[in-house]
Protein backbone atom coordinates (compact mmCIF):
# COMPACT_ATOMS: atom_id res chain seq x y z
CA UNK A 1 0.00 0.00 0.00
CA UNK A 2 0.94 3.82 -0.84
CA UNK A 3 2.64 5.19 2.18
CA UNK A 4 1.17 8.56 1.32
CA UNK A 5 -2.47 6.91 1.94
CA UNK A 6 -4.12 9.09 4.55
CA UNK A 7 -6.52 6.32 5.07
CA UNK A 8 -4.79 3.07 6.09
CA UNK A 9 -2.58 3.89 8.89
CA UNK A 10 -5.23 5.99 10.36
CA UNK A 11 -5.75 3.53 13.34
CA UNK A 12 -9.13 5.24 14.45
CA UNK A 13 -11.08 2.58 16.81
CA UNK A 14 -14.02 0.43 15.68
CA UNK A 15 -16.86 2.13 17.49
CA UNK A 16 -19.53 0.39 19.00
CA UNK A 17 -22.22 1.10 21.41
CA UNK A 18 -23.68 -1.00 24.13
CA UNK A 19 -26.62 -1.79 25.31
CA UNK A 20 -28.19 -2.20 28.43
CA UNK A 21 -31.64 -3.88 28.71
CA UNK A 22 -33.83 -5.63 31.82
CA UNK A 23 -34.69 -9.30 31.35
CA UNK A 24 -38.26 -10.50 32.27
CA UNK A 25 -39.71 -13.60 33.17
CA UNK A 26 -42.78 -14.72 32.11
CA UNK A 27 -43.34 -16.78 35.29
CA UNK A 28 -43.87 -12.84 37.21
CA UNK A 29 -46.54 -12.04 34.63
CA UNK A 30 -50.30 -13.24 35.48
CA UNK A 31 -52.07 -13.26 32.18
CA UNK A 32 -53.94 -16.51 30.52
CA UNK A 33 -51.68 -18.65 28.16
CA UNK A 34 -52.84 -17.25 24.92
CA UNK A 35 -51.83 -13.66 26.26
CA UNK A 36 -48.66 -15.04 27.38
CA UNK A 37 -47.71 -16.29 23.73
CA UNK A 38 -48.97 -12.87 22.27
CA UNK A 39 -46.73 -10.64 24.67
CA UNK A 40 -43.67 -13.12 24.01
CA UNK A 41 -43.65 -12.60 20.68
CA UNK A 42 -44.20 -8.90 21.03
CA UNK A 43 -41.47 -8.96 23.06
CA UNK A 44 -39.10 -10.34 20.90
CA UNK A 45 -39.74 -8.68 18.04
CA UNK A 46 -39.19 -5.44 20.46
CA UNK A 47 -36.10 -6.34 21.56
CA UNK A 48 -35.09 -7.45 18.06
CA UNK A 49 -35.08 -3.90 16.87
CA UNK A 50 -33.48 -2.45 20.09
CA UNK A 51 -30.74 -4.63 19.61
CA UNK A 52 -30.00 -3.93 15.55
CA UNK A 53 -30.60 -0.09 16.81
CA UNK A 54 -27.90 -0.24 19.50
CA UNK A 55 -25.61 -2.49 17.40
CA UNK A 56 -26.38 -5.54 17.74
CA UNK A 57 -27.79 -6.66 14.51
CA UNK A 58 -25.82 -5.96 10.83
CA UNK A 59 -27.03 -2.25 10.28
CA UNK A 60 -24.67 -0.41 7.86
CA UNK A 61 -23.83 1.70 10.82
CA UNK A 62 -21.79 -1.40 12.17
CA UNK A 63 -19.49 -1.48 8.66
CA UNK A 64 -16.99 0.59 6.49
CA UNK A 65 -18.25 1.97 3.09
CA UNK A 66 -15.72 1.39 0.62
CA UNK A 67 -15.84 1.44 -3.10
CA UNK A 68 -13.12 0.07 -5.50
CA UNK A 69 -11.74 1.36 -8.30
CA UNK A 70 -9.35 0.06 -11.06
CA UNK A 71 -6.99 2.00 -12.92
CA UNK A 72 -4.15 -0.23 -13.52
CA UNK A 73 -3.65 -0.77 -17.60
CA UNK A 74 -2.87 -3.79 -18.91
CA UNK A 75 -4.43 -5.87 -15.70
CA UNK A 76 -6.29 -8.51 -16.02
CA UNK A 77 -10.31 -8.04 -14.22
CA UNK A 78 -9.64 -8.34 -10.62
CA UNK A 79 -11.30 -9.75 -7.88
CA UNK A 80 -11.06 -7.78 -3.88
CA UNK A 81 -12.31 -9.57 -0.53
CA UNK A 82 -11.59 -9.01 2.92
CA UNK A 83 -10.01 -11.90 5.15
CA UNK A 84 -11.41 -14.17 2.39
CA UNK A 85 -14.55 -12.91 1.79
CA UNK A 86 -15.99 -11.47 -1.54
CA UNK A 87 -16.39 -7.75 -2.05
CA UNK A 88 -16.15 -6.96 -5.57
CA UNK A 89 -15.60 -9.31 -8.74
CA UNK A 90 -14.19 -9.11 -11.78
CA UNK A 91 -13.89 -5.57 -11.86
CA UNK A 92 -12.52 -3.94 -15.22
CA UNK A 93 -10.10 -1.47 -16.03
CA UNK A 94 -11.64 2.06 -16.27
CA UNK A 95 -14.16 0.85 -14.25
CA UNK A 96 -15.04 1.62 -10.51
CA UNK A 97 -17.94 0.21 -8.15
CA UNK A 98 -20.18 2.03 -5.59
CA UNK A 99 -19.87 1.67 -1.85
CA UNK A 100 -20.07 -1.97 -0.64
CA UNK A 101 -20.48 -2.78 3.16
CA UNK A 102 -17.47 -4.14 4.37
CA UNK A 103 -16.78 -5.45 8.11
CA UNK A 104 -14.42 -3.62 9.79
CA UNK A 105 -11.35 -4.21 11.94
CA UNK A 106 -8.11 -5.40 10.48
CA UNK A 107 -8.71 -7.89 7.68
CA UNK A 108 -6.15 -9.24 5.24
CA UNK A 109 -7.15 -7.00 1.94
CA UNK A 110 -6.32 -9.09 -1.42
CA UNK A 111 -6.19 -7.97 -5.28
CA UNK A 112 -6.42 -11.63 -7.42
CA UNK A 113 -6.51 -11.75 -11.53
CA UNK A 114 -9.98 -12.74 -12.24
CA UNK A 115 -8.78 -14.93 -15.33
CA UNK A 116 -5.77 -16.59 -13.80
CA UNK A 117 -6.15 -16.62 -9.79
CA UNK A 118 -2.77 -15.17 -8.98
CA UNK A 119 -2.62 -12.30 -6.79
CA UNK A 120 -1.60 -8.78 -7.30
CA UNK A 121 -1.81 -7.09 -4.02
CA UNK A 122 -2.13 -8.58 -0.05
CA UNK A 123 -2.00 -7.15 2.58
CA UNK A 124 -3.36 -5.63 6.07
CA UNK A 125 -6.04 -2.89 6.15
CA UNK A 126 -7.55 -1.12 8.98
CA UNK A 127 -11.38 -0.24 8.41
CA UNK A 128 -13.65 1.53 10.50
CA UNK A 129 -17.35 1.62 11.48
CA UNK A 130 -19.09 4.49 9.58
CA UNK A 131 -16.60 5.60 7.69
CA UNK A 132 -16.65 5.95 3.63
CA UNK A 133 -13.01 4.75 2.12
CA UNK A 134 -12.15 4.33 -2.16
CA UNK A 135 -9.70 1.81 -2.76
CA UNK A 136 -7.89 1.95 -5.67
CA UNK A 137 -5.87 -0.39 -7.85
CA UNK A 138 -3.07 1.43 -10.47
CA UNK A 139 0.11 0.11 -11.71
CA UNK A 140 0.43 -1.83 -14.82
CA UNK A 141 0.36 -5.40 -16.21
CA UNK A 142 1.37 -7.54 -13.00
CA UNK A 143 2.78 -4.96 -11.31
CA UNK A 144 0.28 -3.89 -9.18
CA UNK A 145 0.07 -1.48 -6.08
CA UNK A 146 -3.36 -0.53 -4.11
CA UNK A 147 -4.06 2.32 -1.76
CA UNK A 148 -6.97 4.16 0.23
CA UNK A 149 -8.32 7.51 0.78
CA UNK A 150 -10.66 8.37 3.62
CA UNK A 151 -13.68 9.69 1.76
CA UNK A 152 -15.00 12.25 4.60
CA UNK A 153 -14.89 15.54 4.52
CA UNK A 154 -16.73 18.47 6.11
CA UNK A 155 -18.77 21.17 4.37
CA UNK A 156 -17.10 23.84 2.57
CA UNK A 157 -17.05 27.92 2.89
CA UNK A 158 -19.48 29.45 1.18
CA UNK A 159 -19.25 29.63 -2.40
CA UNK A 160 -16.80 27.13 -2.18
CA UNK A 161 -16.13 23.35 -3.67
CA UNK A 162 -13.53 20.90 -1.58
CA UNK A 163 -11.32 18.64 -4.16
CA UNK A 164 -8.49 16.84 -3.34
CA UNK A 165 -6.14 14.77 -6.03
CA UNK A 166 -4.65 11.31 -6.58
CA UNK A 167 -1.71 10.94 -9.04
CA UNK A 168 -1.67 7.50 -10.02
CA UNK A 169 -0.67 7.86 -13.67
CA UNK A 170 2.50 4.70 -14.14
CA UNK A 171 4.86 6.52 -16.16
CA UNK A 172 4.28 10.01 -16.24
CA UNK A 173 6.18 12.02 -14.15
CA UNK A 174 5.54 14.95 -11.58
CA UNK A 175 2.49 16.83 -13.55
CA UNK A 176 1.46 20.39 -12.72
CA UNK A 177 -2.32 20.75 -12.28
CA UNK A 178 -4.56 23.66 -13.69
CA UNK A 179 -8.47 24.96 -13.25
CA UNK A 180 -8.72 27.15 -16.13
CA UNK A 181 -12.00 29.32 -16.25
CA UNK A 182 -13.51 29.27 -19.92
CA UNK A 183 -11.68 31.22 -22.51
CA UNK A 184 -8.84 31.20 -20.51
CA UNK A 185 -5.68 29.67 -21.79
CA UNK A 186 -2.69 27.39 -19.61
CA UNK A 187 -0.26 30.24 -20.88
CA UNK A 188 -1.70 33.03 -18.67
CA UNK A 189 -2.33 30.97 -15.59
CA UNK A 190 -0.60 28.99 -12.56
CA UNK A 191 -1.18 25.96 -11.45
CA UNK A 192 -3.93 24.68 -9.45
CA UNK A 193 -1.31 22.71 -8.08
CA UNK A 194 2.32 22.30 -8.63
CA UNK A 195 5.14 19.41 -9.15
CA UNK A 196 2.53 16.72 -7.83
CA UNK A 197 4.54 13.49 -7.61
CA UNK A 198 3.84 9.74 -8.97
CA UNK A 199 1.42 8.08 -5.84
CA UNK A 200 0.98 11.12 -4.51
CA UNK A 201 -2.02 12.45 -2.37
CA UNK A 202 -2.90 15.71 -1.25
CA UNK A 203 -5.91 16.76 1.00
CA UNK A 204 -8.99 18.66 0.18
CA UNK A 205 -8.22 22.00 -0.62
CA UNK A 206 -11.28 24.58 -1.23
CA UNK A 207 -11.67 26.25 -4.79
CA UNK A 208 -14.16 28.79 -5.67
CA UNK A 209 -17.38 27.28 -7.48
CA UNK A 210 -17.74 27.55 -11.55
CA UNK A 211 -17.26 26.19 -14.38
CA UNK A 212 -13.64 24.48 -15.14
CA UNK A 213 -11.58 22.65 -17.54
CA UNK A 214 -9.03 20.36 -15.47
CA UNK A 215 -5.64 20.26 -17.00
CA UNK A 216 -2.31 18.53 -16.69
CA UNK A 217 1.04 19.22 -17.88
CA UNK A 218 4.54 17.75 -16.79
CA UNK A 219 5.52 19.79 -13.62
CA UNK A 220 7.64 23.62 -14.98
CA UNK A 221 6.05 23.11 -18.32
CA UNK A 222 3.12 24.76 -20.48
CA UNK A 223 2.70 21.31 -22.09
CA UNK A 224 -0.98 20.00 -22.08
CA UNK A 225 -1.29 16.03 -21.84
CA UNK A 226 -4.93 16.06 -20.53
CA UNK A 227 -7.86 18.52 -20.99
CA UNK A 228 -11.25 17.40 -19.69
CA UNK A 229 -13.33 20.02 -21.10
CA UNK A 230 -15.60 22.17 -19.38
CA UNK A 231 -16.61 20.56 -15.93
CA UNK A 232 -19.20 22.11 -13.11
CA UNK A 233 -18.01 22.09 -9.98
CA UNK A 234 -21.11 23.11 -7.95
CA UNK A 235 -21.36 24.53 -4.16
CA UNK A 236 -19.98 22.15 -1.41
CA UNK A 237 -19.38 19.40 -4.14
CA UNK A 238 -16.98 17.04 -2.22
CA UNK A 239 -14.85 15.96 -5.16
CA UNK A 240 -11.44 13.71 -5.79
CA UNK A 241 -9.65 14.10 -8.71
CA UNK A 242 -7.56 10.97 -9.35
CA UNK A 243 -5.04 10.81 -12.56
CA UNK A 244 -4.09 7.24 -13.89
CA UNK A 245 -2.50 6.01 -17.11
CA UNK A 246 -3.45 4.38 -20.09
CA UNK A 247 -0.51 2.56 -21.56
CA UNK A 248 0.91 6.31 -23.12
CA UNK A 249 4.08 7.46 -22.31
CA UNK A 250 2.97 10.90 -21.88
CA UNK A 251 -1.15 11.69 -22.01
CA UNK A 252 -2.96 10.85 -19.02
CA UNK A 253 -6.87 10.43 -18.24
CA UNK A 254 -8.42 11.34 -15.14
CA UNK A 255 -11.52 10.63 -12.87
CA UNK A 256 -14.32 12.25 -10.70
CA UNK A 257 -15.25 10.67 -7.96
CA UNK A 258 -17.68 12.32 -5.36
CA UNK A 259 -17.14 12.05 -2.04
CA UNK A 260 -20.38 12.97 -0.65
CA UNK A 261 -21.61 9.69 0.28
CA UNK A 262 -23.10 8.77 -3.11
CA UNK A 263 -20.58 6.67 -4.37
CA UNK A 264 -20.81 8.19 -7.85
CA UNK A 265 -17.22 8.17 -10.30
CA UNK A 266 -17.15 9.10 -13.31
CA UNK A 267 -14.35 8.64 -15.47
CA UNK A 268 -13.62 11.92 -17.76
CA UNK A 269 -11.29 10.81 -20.87
CA UNK A 270 -8.83 13.07 -22.40
CA UNK A 271 -9.58 15.10 -25.58
CA UNK A 272 -6.25 13.89 -26.84
CA UNK A 273 -4.39 10.55 -27.90
CA UNK A 274 -0.88 10.22 -30.10
CA UNK A 275 0.36 8.99 -32.98
CA UNK A 276 3.73 8.38 -35.35
CA UNK A 277 3.83 7.37 -38.76
CA UNK A 278 5.92 4.47 -40.06
CA UNK A 279 6.39 4.95 -43.88
CA UNK A 280 7.51 1.20 -44.42
CA UNK A 281 5.93 0.88 -48.16
CA UNK A 282 8.38 0.06 -50.40
CA UNK A 283 6.74 1.62 -53.62
CA UNK A 284 6.37 5.19 -52.17
CA UNK A 285 9.46 6.79 -51.88
CA UNK A 286 8.23 9.84 -49.75
CA UNK A 287 5.04 9.98 -48.26
CA UNK A 288 2.50 12.61 -47.03
CA UNK A 289 -0.09 12.14 -44.00
CA UNK A 290 -3.57 14.21 -44.07
CA UNK A 291 -5.70 13.64 -41.06
CA UNK A 292 -8.68 15.23 -41.44
CA UNK A 293 -8.00 16.51 -45.01
CA UNK A 294 -5.21 18.56 -43.06
CA UNK A 295 -1.67 18.13 -44.04
CA UNK A 296 -0.09 16.93 -40.67
CA UNK A 297 3.39 15.09 -41.69
CA UNK A 298 5.08 15.69 -44.74
CA UNK A 299 8.26 13.81 -46.91
CA UNK A 300 8.61 11.02 -44.80
CA UNK A 301 11.16 8.71 -46.39
CA UNK A 302 10.71 5.11 -46.93
CA UNK A 303 11.78 3.14 -44.18
CA UNK A 304 11.19 6.56 -42.20
CA UNK A 305 8.82 7.65 -39.46
CA UNK A 306 7.62 10.71 -37.57
CA UNK A 307 7.93 11.49 -33.71
CA UNK A 308 4.65 11.03 -31.67
CA UNK A 309 2.08 14.20 -31.91
CA UNK A 310 -0.94 14.58 -30.05
CA UNK A 311 -4.09 14.76 -31.93
CA UNK A 312 -8.38 14.98 -30.71
CA UNK A 313 -9.13 11.57 -29.79
CA UNK A 314 -11.80 9.58 -31.63
CA UNK A 315 -12.67 8.83 -35.56
CA UNK A 316 -10.00 10.48 -37.63
CA UNK A 317 -9.99 10.33 -41.49
CA UNK A 318 -6.73 9.54 -42.67
CA UNK A 319 -5.25 9.94 -46.32
CA UNK A 320 -1.95 8.82 -47.49
CA UNK A 321 -0.70 10.60 -50.37
CA UNK A 322 2.93 11.19 -52.44
CA UNK A 323 4.85 13.53 -51.75
CA UNK A 324 5.10 14.11 -55.40
CA UNK A 325 1.68 13.88 -56.27
CA UNK A 326 -0.70 16.16 -53.78
CA UNK A 327 -4.36 14.85 -53.94
CA UNK A 328 -3.63 11.14 -55.19
CA UNK A 329 -4.56 9.37 -52.26
CA UNK A 330 -3.02 6.00 -52.11
CA UNK A 331 -4.48 5.33 -49.02
CA UNK A 332 -8.45 6.82 -47.70
CA UNK A 333 -9.87 5.53 -44.59
CA UNK A 334 -10.89 6.23 -41.56
CA UNK A 335 -8.82 5.14 -37.74
CA UNK A 336 -10.57 5.45 -34.35
CA UNK A 337 -7.62 6.55 -31.64
CA UNK A 338 -8.94 5.78 -28.04
CA UNK A 339 -8.54 9.27 -25.42
CA UNK A 340 -4.94 9.14 -23.82
CA UNK A 341 -3.59 6.34 -26.00
CA UNK A 342 -0.36 6.20 -28.43
CA UNK A 343 -0.43 4.72 -31.75
CA UNK A 344 1.85 3.87 -34.66
CA UNK A 345 0.12 4.08 -37.86
CA UNK A 346 2.06 1.68 -40.21
CA UNK A 347 1.74 1.92 -43.97
CA UNK A 348 3.28 -0.27 -46.73
CA UNK A 349 2.99 -1.50 -50.03
CA UNK A 350 0.00 -3.72 -51.05
CA UNK A 351 2.03 -7.05 -53.36
CA UNK A 352 1.19 -6.91 -57.04
CA UNK A 353 -0.28 -3.48 -57.30
CA UNK A 354 0.11 0.58 -56.57
CA UNK A 355 -1.98 0.49 -54.14
CA UNK A 356 -0.81 1.35 -50.11
CA UNK A 357 -2.23 0.17 -46.72
CA UNK A 358 -2.21 1.22 -43.23
CA UNK A 359 -2.21 -0.88 -39.73
CA UNK A 360 -2.51 0.80 -36.43
CA UNK A 361 -0.85 -0.63 -32.86
CA UNK A 362 -1.83 0.55 -29.94
CA UNK A 363 1.29 1.46 -28.05
CA UNK A 364 2.13 0.26 -24.54
CA UNK A 365 4.56 2.91 -22.95
CA UNK A 366 4.46 1.53 -19.55
CA UNK A 367 7.84 1.23 -17.99
CA UNK A 368 9.34 -2.19 -17.87
CA UNK A 369 10.60 -4.04 -14.95
CA UNK A 370 13.82 -2.09 -12.94
CA UNK A 371 17.00 -3.02 -15.20
CA UNK A 372 15.00 -4.02 -18.09
CA UNK A 373 14.18 -2.73 -21.50
CA UNK A 374 10.90 -3.91 -23.49
CA UNK A 375 10.72 -4.97 -26.94
CA UNK A 376 8.55 -5.64 -29.51
CA UNK A 377 8.62 -6.89 -33.39
CA UNK A 378 6.61 -5.57 -36.06
CA UNK A 379 5.98 -7.22 -39.54
CA UNK A 380 5.77 -3.98 -41.73
CA UNK A 381 6.39 -6.19 -45.28
CA UNK A 382 5.11 -5.50 -48.34
CA UNK A 383 4.56 -8.91 -49.09
CA UNK A 384 2.96 -12.52 -47.34
CA UNK A 385 6.48 -13.19 -45.45
CA UNK A 386 5.99 -14.61 -42.09
CA UNK A 387 8.84 -13.95 -39.93
CA UNK A 388 10.62 -15.30 -36.82
CA UNK A 389 12.33 -12.73 -35.11
CA UNK A 390 16.13 -13.86 -33.40
CA UNK A 391 17.92 -12.45 -30.63
CA UNK A 392 21.69 -13.09 -30.72
CA UNK A 393 20.78 -15.54 -33.10
CA UNK A 394 18.74 -18.14 -30.79
CA UNK A 395 15.06 -17.90 -31.65
CA UNK A 396 12.88 -15.40 -29.87
CA UNK A 397 9.31 -14.57 -31.41
CA UNK A 398 8.25 -17.13 -33.71
CA UNK A 399 5.52 -16.35 -36.60
CA UNK A 400 5.15 -13.09 -36.67
CA UNK A 401 2.52 -12.26 -39.59
CA UNK A 402 1.89 -9.71 -42.00
CA UNK A 403 0.64 -6.11 -40.87
CA UNK A 404 0.90 -7.52 -36.83
CA UNK A 405 3.37 -6.84 -33.95
CA UNK A 406 4.18 -9.06 -31.36
CA UNK A 407 3.51 -8.53 -27.67
CA UNK A 408 5.99 -7.11 -25.61
CA UNK A 409 8.88 -9.15 -24.15
CA UNK A 410 11.26 -7.66 -21.51
CA UNK A 411 15.14 -8.04 -22.01
CA UNK A 412 18.20 -7.32 -19.85
CA UNK A 413 19.79 -3.95 -20.29
CA UNK A 414 22.80 -4.53 -22.92
CA UNK A 415 24.19 -5.28 -26.59
CA UNK A 416 22.24 -7.59 -28.84
CA UNK A 417 22.16 -9.13 -32.48
CA UNK A 418 18.31 -8.99 -33.55
CA UNK A 419 17.72 -11.42 -36.64
CA UNK A 420 14.64 -12.30 -38.99
CA UNK A 421 13.96 -14.96 -41.08
CA UNK A 422 11.11 -16.50 -42.90
CA UNK A 423 9.28 -18.99 -40.79
CA UNK A 424 10.41 -22.82 -42.30
CA UNK A 425 13.81 -21.67 -42.64
CA UNK A 426 17.01 -20.34 -40.92
CA UNK A 427 17.86 -17.93 -43.09
CA UNK A 428 18.04 -14.48 -42.32
CA UNK A 429 16.27 -12.27 -44.59
CA UNK A 430 17.98 -9.43 -42.65
CA UNK A 431 19.88 -8.58 -39.60
CA UNK A 432 20.53 -5.66 -37.30
CA UNK A 433 24.18 -5.94 -35.38
CA UNK A 434 25.01 -3.95 -32.04
CA UNK A 435 21.50 -2.91 -30.88
CA UNK A 436 21.92 -1.13 -27.80
CA UNK A 437 18.69 -1.67 -25.21
CA UNK A 438 18.65 0.67 -22.79
CA UNK A 439 17.12 -0.11 -19.10
CA UNK A 440 13.99 1.65 -18.70
CA UNK A 441 13.33 2.14 -22.60
CA UNK A 442 10.57 0.89 -25.27
CA UNK A 443 12.01 -0.47 -28.57
CA UNK A 444 10.01 -1.73 -31.78
CA UNK A 445 11.73 -3.24 -34.49
CA UNK A 446 9.94 -2.60 -37.82
CA UNK A 447 10.55 -5.56 -40.42
CA UNK A 448 9.33 -4.31 -43.95
CA UNK A 449 10.57 -4.24 -47.28
CA UNK A 450 10.07 -7.55 -49.35
CA UNK A 451 11.67 -10.81 -48.82
CA UNK A 452 14.14 -12.67 -51.36
CA UNK A 453 17.07 -9.51 -50.68
CA UNK A 454 14.74 -6.36 -50.34
CA UNK A 455 14.26 -6.95 -46.57
CA UNK A 456 15.25 -4.47 -44.34
CA UNK A 457 15.11 -3.68 -40.14
CA UNK A 458 15.25 -0.82 -38.01
CA UNK A 459 15.33 -0.35 -34.72
CA UNK A 460 12.96 2.39 -32.83
CA UNK A 461 13.27 3.69 -29.45
CA UNK A 462 9.78 4.72 -28.71
CA UNK A 463 10.02 6.01 -25.23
Amino acid sequence: MRKQSCVIGAEQRLRGENCASKVMSFDDIYVGDMMKKALATLLMVAAGAFLTACGGGSSSADKAQIRFVHVSPGTDNINLTFDGSSAATSLKYHDATGYQNVTTGSPEFKVTSATTGATLVDTTVTLSASTHYTFFVYGGGSTVSAASLNDDVSDASSGKFQMRLSHSATGIGSLDVYLLAAGSKIQDNTPAYSAMGYAANTGFIEYSKGDYSIVLAPAGTKEVIYDSGKQTFSENAKVTLLIYATGSGKLANVALMLDDGSGTTTFLDSLYSRFKFVNAAVDLHTADVLIDGIVTLANIPYGGLSSYGSISAGPRNVKIQASSAPGAYLYDQSQTLSAAYDYSLVAYSVAGTAAVNLFALQDNNLPPASGKAKLRVVNAGSDTTIYDAYVNYSKFLPAIGPATGSSYQELDSGTYVLGFAATGTTTQATTLAGQELDAAHIYTVYVYGRSGGAAAAVLVRDY
